[in-house]
């Protein structure tokens, strides 16, 4: 064989058919490993699971170690990448990028590029605070604000609190927060960001706001006990620790919890009504006109906790009367429930839950 078609590929004439079977791929060395990419993965998704964190800056550095890359938000099935091995974060924490979500509101404010080196990039970080929009499929919009107008949101977006995401009726969208939750929205769904945990305290919470839709969420798994993720329904707050679940909220703002693992702390009263995007901090809202000032009434809507457990599920009616759990059969017959169970997977994977 010549040696050229060692290092460009191999034509091979069988019976007038011509047969191109690739470019070798050439060895990774001693500080890069591939990845062999899995179905419904993205760049930023690989990277949180490899460096814990994903910046615009770290998806532009591993594209250019991979010339086959011709769209960042475009990686196919079986398409075998050639990354950096991450280093500890100690031992060049001086070079780190800032990634925290609050220096990632405007484009304009995301890091450009790497640093002169691109070393500093591949440094693990695993207690970063953030968002990253790691799926998008069909018709999604992403308002910075309630008062912006919504601009379509790409895959390998860094989202903030105060943003409010929309899916439209063929649209899908994954978003993991500090590499220990994931909110999937499905068709038809409108929530709000309104507040991340700081991924390095020992306390604190992540709150998600859903006025309307269906919210598939998985939260990794703590040796604690500590609800670190809460979703405000229109009557009611599901407080999560380890769990997976799905929320509906219909459109007269009654709603449905259903636990697949883990448990569910879902809690109603006090007035606690969850609006979507009209939630966030700062959105203006319209002052109403004079009118009478109605007489004192007695508040009806009490306060209770309801524990939902695996294969349980309750409904809070648009009063905020709960129902009692009740248990429910698993199917995978519904495409929505088999997509997320797929990407469940991977997740588990990425939170350490089971092996590769």
């Amino acid at each position: 064989m010549h040696p050229s078609a060692r290092k460009y590929g191999v034509l091979l004439f069988v019976t007038g058919v011509t047969i191109f079977l690739g470019t070798a791929a050439t060895p990774p060395s001693d500080d890069q490993f591939t990845h062999k990419v899995a179905a419904g993965e993205s760049i930023s998704l690989i990277c949180i699971d490899y460096y814990g964190y994903y910046s615009e800056a770290l998806g532009k550095a591993v594209v250019a170690e991979n010339p086959s890359i011709k769209n960042i938000d475009l990686i196919y099935p079986n398409q075998v990448l050639t990354l950096r091995k991450p280093v500890e974060g100690a031992k060049t924490a001086d070079k780190s990028i800032p990634v925290d979500s609050t220096s990632a509101v405007t484009p304009s404010s995301r890091q450009s590029g790497p640093d002169a080196s691109g070393e500093a990039l591949f440094v693990k970080k695993m207690s970063i605070t953030q968002g990253v929009v790691t799926c998008v499929e069909g018709t999604v919009r992403l308002r910075r604000s309630a008062s912006a107008k919504p601009q379509p949101l790409k895959i390998n977006s860094i989202v903030v609190p105060g943003n409010s995401i929309e899916t439209g009726a063929d649209g899908r969208a994954e978003i993991i927060i500090n590499r220990e939750a994931v909110v999937r929205l499905r068709e038809g769904t409108t929530t709000v960001l309104e507040s991340f945990r700081p991924a390095a305290a020992g306390s604190g919470k992540t709150r998600i706001g859903c006025s309307v839709g269906a919210l598939w969420t998985k939260v990794k798994k703590f040796k604690d006990r500590l609800s670190r993720f809460e979703l405000e329904l229109p009557t009611a707050i599901a407080g999560v620790h380890g769990t997976v679940y799905e929320t509906t909220v219909a459109t007269d703002s009654s709603s449905e919890v259903k636990v697949f693992s883990g448990e569910v702390a879902v809690s109603g009263g006090g007035g606690t009504k969850a609006t979507g995007a009209a939630s966030a901090p700062g959105a203006p809202s319209e002052v109403a006109g004079p009118h009478e000032i109605a007489p004192p009434q007695e508040v009806t809507m009490e306060h209770w906790t309801r524990i939902v457990r695996a294969m349980q599920k309750m409904t809070i009616d648009k009063e905020g009367a709960p129902s009692r759990p009740v248990t429910f059969t698993k199917t995978t017959t519904g495409d929505w429930e088999r997509w997320n169970n797929e990407r469940d997977r991977r997740i588990a994977a990425l939170f350490g839950e089971r092996e590769r």
